[in-house]
């Protein structure tokens, strides 16, 4: 009896065999290939000219993006090499190989066209029941650009760079005319650590810092060289590099119908356009909306209300205070009286309305009154409530919509609706860091790199399109 299988590498085929034979009918490229067929490609489709020789279809160089982004091939290089080692890839590409080049520039030129089709792939999955939308959950992580913090500069420090190139400029000149031999060891073969190809000469460098220096407004702002709209921020690692500010809104399936970047480590000022392109996306109001306290604010607490949508942020300070008990002359222990418009602290004491302070820049406008006690002097418990002479209470405008979101927060309810954010909101980014190796983006630019974070989303969309759908059956 035979031990084993027939073994015979040069065995030859009767048939050719089907590229769909070596795909399983629940693979994430079938679902792939479906979505893409559904997409209206006819704007792409015109830009090509009917002269020439003929191109690869833009379906299946979107096919290829989708795919490679959301299993983690983003670079164009390697999807070129899948083209000709994977079936996934083969299936896809119709056996057609595609080069780097081809692949790269189709993203560069249709990156607008790519980016859209964000809000198509969500609209599908809502059509498909995937999407609920009572409540959507809204993060932030930070990503890396593609530059180097050393050319994270200030006018000064530019102006000096500058000063330094002359001079370089100048010493170049000079040997040159002295020794022809030393020219040829300045221009010789390259070292592979040059500046990029837009400023590989001394004087397009000078050009280059001149433009950035142009977008300087003051001595203490910094501009990166090599992507003028990136900032310093702060990760999740502690870690202060060059780089984006990537938000996502997600629904419980873990569907993100809405995604930005912004060149600001604040998350405050993106809750509101993360709300309203969700809206937008899904053609539907948002109930409900839970975020962490990076997002907490009066101006968002009372946009919210405003639009008679319930929220659930707890602000900075619950957010230290969660767990800890504080002491009894505490903030949180003085009662406000809404129709005599004062406090009451825990002697039974009254403090009444004292002064206003007001501010009204561009960048925050805010009202605070503050309430003052009158019998403090003579009250027993003074040591322990103030060192001042008067114990004072200061109340912003949107106070109570504070408070009231302090309470809905402490419900058993609110709780469960807050924590609803750590399992649909927080995996995206693990998988995109972690599992997927986007610690950085590929492309340059705020524009740019806001298209190629909404790829990453299609790609990460549609692989939960194709979990949900495998588990429903």
């Amino acid at each position: 009896m035979a031990k084993f299988k027939q073994y015979n590498a040069d065995q030859l085929m009767l048939l050719p065999p089907s590229l769909h034979e070596y795909v399983p009918q629940n693979h994430l490229v079938r679902l792939v290939d479906r979505v893409v067929e559904e997409l209206d490609t006819t704007v792409i489709e015109d830009k090509y000219s009917g002269l020439g020789q003929n191109t690869y279809h833009p379906k299946i160089l979107i096919k290829l993006l989708f795919y490679g982004y959301a299993v983690g091939e983003r670079s164009g290089r390697k999807i070129a090499r899948r083209c000709e080692t994977d079936t996934a890839y083969m299936y896809i590409s119709q056996m057609y190989r595609p080069d780097f080049r081809t692949i790269n520039d189709f993203r560069k030129n249709n990156l607008e066209e790519l980016s859209g089709y964000f809000v198509d792939i969500v609209r599908m999955c809502k059509e498909l029941g995937l999407v609920n939308v009572g409540q959507i959950n809204i993060d932030g992580t930070k990503m890396r650009a593609n530059a180097s913090n050393w050319r994270t500069k200030t006018k000064g420090e530019y102006q000096r760079w500058l000063e330094r190139i002359d001079k370089k400029i100048e010493d170049i000149l000079r040997e040159a005319d002295e020794v022809d031999a030393r020219e040829d060891k300045l221009y010789g073969d390259k070292r592979g650590d040059e500046l990029p190809e837009e400023i590989d000469t001394e004087e397009k460098l000078k050009k280059k810092i001149k433009e950035v220096m142009e977008r300087i407004n003051n001595d203490k702002e910094k501009v990166n060289l090599t992507d003028s709209d990136a900032r310093f921020m702060k990760g999740g690692d502690g870690k202060v590099n060059v780089g984006y500010n990537c938000q996502a809104a997600v629904t419980e399936g873990q569907i993100i119908v809405s995604s930005e970047v912004i060149n600001e480590a604040n998350d405050r000022k993106a809750l509101k356009e993360m709300v309203e392109t969700a809206e937008e996306n899904l053609g539907e109001e948002i109930k409900e909306v839970a975020a962490d306290t990076g997002y907490s604010s009066y101006e968002n607490y009372e946009y919210l209300a405003e639009r008679g949508k319930i929220g659930y942020i707890p602000d900075q300070k619950m957010g230290r205070m969660r767990g800890e008990e504080v002491g009894a002359y505490h903030q949180d222990n003085f009662k406000y009286d809404k129709k005599s418009d004062e406090y009451i602290c825990p002697e039974g004491q009254r403090l009444k309305r004292y002064k206003e302070r007001r501010t009204d820049a561009a960048y925050r406008k805010w009202r605070q009154v503050i309430y003052q006690g009158a019998a403090c002097t003579s009250c027993a418990a003074k040591a322990q409530c103030t060192r001042q002479r008067y114990r004072t209470i200061a109340r912003n405008d949107g106070r109570e919509l504070l408070e009231q979101m302090r309470e809905r927060l402490k419900t058993k309810e609110g709780r469960r609706k807050y924590l609803q954010r750590l399992y649909t909101v927080e995996p995206p980014f693990g998988h995109f860091k972690h599992n997927l190796g986007y610690r950085y983006f590929l492309l340059r630019g705020l524009e740019k790199v806001r298209a190629e974070f909404r790829l990453m989303c299609v790609g990460f969309n549609l692989k939960k399109m194709n979990q949900l759908l495998m588990a429903t059956g």
